[in-house]
């Protein structure tokens, strides 16, 4: 077969685009004020499921991640709906990892206990900063101490493998105040974190502001100094900085990067599910309409036959990704992975040809200028590559 070799195994990514309200600096695919929808947006996206997995049976799921929005405001009840149907039309692995998003403020303990009796074994906690000013200006709806209580009743509901998301580089951030913030969020010994450079996305509060002139352009040397200082904290802390912007705790008993997403950094095919949801199987890129109430029309209105996998009624976009960028997303997305990087031997059993071939002029052009480096038989970025990352990945375009 051409193109990638697909193993059994997936990952299934399912959105949910509700939140209590919006923060400043959000362009997701998230609605506020539309929670009166929800009990016929988990109908619509169960509906969704049994047509995708109909038209391939035999799936087993070695991941399910439900992302957001703010998936930690759906009741128990419903995520049981989903489960009920997924274990009516997958295999999910014994050992499958399991995630939710959720936002502190949102989360108590019985809640907690609750998603552990269902099976979810990984939480994602959006904490975003742990300095209180932070919080207002970014528009969160929740404090510093319920960022403590989230992670302490976690702990206590029997979740073992916790990640923080924060964010960098804020207009009014200096180093210092970034410095005490991550050491805050430190402190609270999670297994995993994901940190993130602020991008001001138009449509957004915080681009109103900088058009008016009330917050300052993104000082890139600054994040770059952030940055550094935030692989620097982590490695002491004991975190390997395995993906660009993730870090997970060194343990020699248990692996707690991200499954989900190594997923995606493999090239490894997952199928989306709910409204803006994003997928990539059997060489098919798919997106599904992004509107909460036109999602839910389109898969109601779906018919469960003639569908062809891994497209839904829901799916607005279907594209056949040819060879070549089949290649291309390869280096890019495995060239995140910080310590493994790529290797020849994988690129050859994807695609029966080496890397070296296909790519040569471009590998010898990062290499020479150092952006990339040989160790071993993985070719992964060098440190200075890190801090340019982007650049890298473009000669792969």
């Amino acid at each position: 077969m051409n193109g990638i070799i697909y193993p059994m195994d997936y990952s299934l990514y399912i959105h949910i685009p509700f939140c209590k309200s919006r923060c400043h600096y959000c362009d997701f695919n998230t609605y506020a004020g539309m929670e009166h929808l929800i009990p016929d947006y988990i109908s619509a996206l169960t509906r969704e499921i049994r047509i995708v997995f109909s038209s391939m049976p035999g799936i087993n799921l070695r991941t399910i991640y439900f992302g957001g929005g703010t998936p930690s405001i759906i009741s128990l009840a419903y995520y049981q709906e989903v489960f009920n149907v997924l274990s009516d039309v997958s295999t999910i692995s014994e050992d499958c990892e399991i995630s939710l998003e959720a936002n502190p403020g949102t989360l108590t303990p019985d809640y907690l206990h609750g998603l552990i009796q269902l099976g979810f074994n990984r939480i994602s906690i959006g904490v975003q900063s742990t300095n209180p000013s932070d919080l207002v200006r970014l528009g969160r709806i929740h404090d510093v101490s319920d960022v403590l209580d989230s992670v302490h009743f976690a702990r206590r509901a029997g979740f073992s493998n916790i990640s923080l998301d924060m964010i960098f580089g804020l207009p009014w951030q200096d180093l210092s105040s970034w410095r005490q913030s991550l050491l805050r969020a430190i402190d609270l010994k999670p297994q995993h974190f994901s940190l993130y450079s602020l991008i001001i996305e138009p449509e957004t509060p915080l681009f109103g502001w900088f058009q008016k002139g009330l917050i300052k352009p993104p000082d890139q040397d600054l994040e770059g100094d952030m940055f550094e200082l935030a692989m620097k904290l982590l490695d002491e802390a004991g975190y390997e900085h395995y993906e660009i912007s993730n870090w997970s705790i060194r343990d020699s008993r248990y692996d707690y990067r991200c499954r989900h997403n190594m997923q995606y950094w493999l090239n490894q095919p997952y199928l989306g599910m709910g409204a803006g949801a994003h997928g990539y199987a059997l060489n098919i890129r798919t997106v599904n309409e992004k509107g909460i109430q036109a999602y839910i029309e389109r898969v109601q209105g779906g018919v469960m036959k003639d569908m062809s996998f891994p497209v839904s009624p829901a799916a607005i976009s279907a594209i056949d990704v040819d060879l070549s960028t089949q290649m291309g997303d390869f280096m890019m997305l495995g060239l995140r992975l910080v310590e493994d990087g790529v290797t020849d031997a994988r690129f050859k059993l994807c695609y029966a040809e080496s890397m070296l071939d296909i790519f040569a002029a471009e590998i010898n052009s990062l290499v020479n200028n150092g952006l990339i480096e040989w160790v071993g038989e993985h070719l992964r970025l060098t440190p200075r590559g890190v801090m340019v990352a982007n650049q890298v990945f473009m000669a792969f375009v």
